[in-house]
């Protein structure tokens, strides 16, 4: 069994090891980790560097702070872009910096700044506040990348309302990273957007045209409420999302399997399908002989060919 600490209890092994042991920082973090990983301790989720455990400097607790006194003002959106770069780019670092980042407060910081530029962006849809959406969602993904458990149901509402009324494209597009990021390995986060009734936005979206990024975005979300990957959890409800996204969506993807039958949608297309065939019905629905035109199109490509065969 994966035995787990504390962030307090790493810190203070760290700390004894400089103030009893007469270690460097380094040597007292690299003894620590080696300590801890001998006795099967996961530190993934640990900040390992005492810099930015402990510092009040460190860029990510200035780039919360600072975005936490412009979310309050007005005429600020050049300097919020600005620290939610910062903020970005210190959270793509590793886990360390996302966990400081959310220890900060910055999941709720972001989301208030979200919040007020929506209902911005619903009265003067402007090329401003558009930028300013996307960047704050694209930094909500790279927060919660590996730590899910920071979504809430005022997140949860936010991702729903855009899907309801945002016809932006680059919007929803990083609004449904936003959601494959939180569904990863966090089953209640995706029972709870499930239960928005997100089917029908999804489906929605499945029907726009020309836009093929947004497409497999789509995809990978649809595929996203099939996981069974939440160790936490005994009994999941993947096989219950399966099957009410493949009534409500399998002939969709067969229509749009029609449509796109070249590698690369194809093979996201047939992805997202084999996950959602969990009843014989649908199994039978799915049958078309569709399959054998893909096959005869793409026999020279190894992914479309794993795909159709699934099916």
């Amino acid at each position: 069994m994966v035995r787990v600490i504390t962030q307090e209890t790493y810190d203070d092994v760290v700390k004894e090891n400089i103030d009893e042991f007469d270690m460097t920082p380094e040597e007292a973090v690299k003894e620590a980790v080696a300590q801890f990983e001998a006795q099967g301790v996961d530190l993934s989720n640990i900040i390992k560097d005492l810099a930015l455990s402990s510092s009040d400097n460190h860029l990510v607790s200035i780039a919360v702070g600072k975005l936490k006194e412009l979310c309050s003002e007005t005429e600020n959106d050049t300097q919020i872009i600005q620290e939610l770069e910062v903020l970005m780019t210190e959270c793509n670092k590793d886990i360390a910096h996302r966990v400081r980042a959310g220890k900060e407060g910055a999941y709720n910081t972001l989301i208030d700044v979200l919040d007020v530029k929506l209902k911005g962006y619903t009265q003067e849809q402007n090329k401003g506040n558009q930028t300013l959406i996307v960047k704050t969602l694209n930094c909500l993904t790279a927060l919660m990348e590996m730590q899910p458990d920071l979504l809430d149901e005022k997140g949860i509402n936010i991702i729903k309302s855009i899907l309801d009324s945002v016809e932006n494209e680059s919007i929803l597009l990083s609004t449904l990273q936003w959601i494959s990021v939180c569904c990863i390995k966090h089953e209640m986060n995706r029972q709870m957007i499930f239960n928005k009734n997100i089917t029908g936005n999804l489906k929605n979206l499945l029907k726009r045209k020309g836009n093929k990024r947004l497409l497999i975005e789509s995809l990978q979300v649809i595929r996203r409420f099939t996981l069974d990957d939440d160790i936490r959890m005994e009994f999941g409800k993947a096989h219950e999302h399966a099957r009410d996204l493949g009534v409500n969506l399998l002939e969709t993807l067969t229509k749009l399997l029609k449509e796109n039958m070249q590698a690369p949608i194809v093979s996201e297309l047939m992805l997202t399908m084999s996950t959602l065939l969990v009843r014989h019905e649908l199994c039978a629905q799915a049958y078309e002989d569709i399959l054998y035109t893909i096959l005869a199109d793409n026999y020279d490509n190894v992914s479309v060919i794993l795909q159709a065969s699934k099916l």
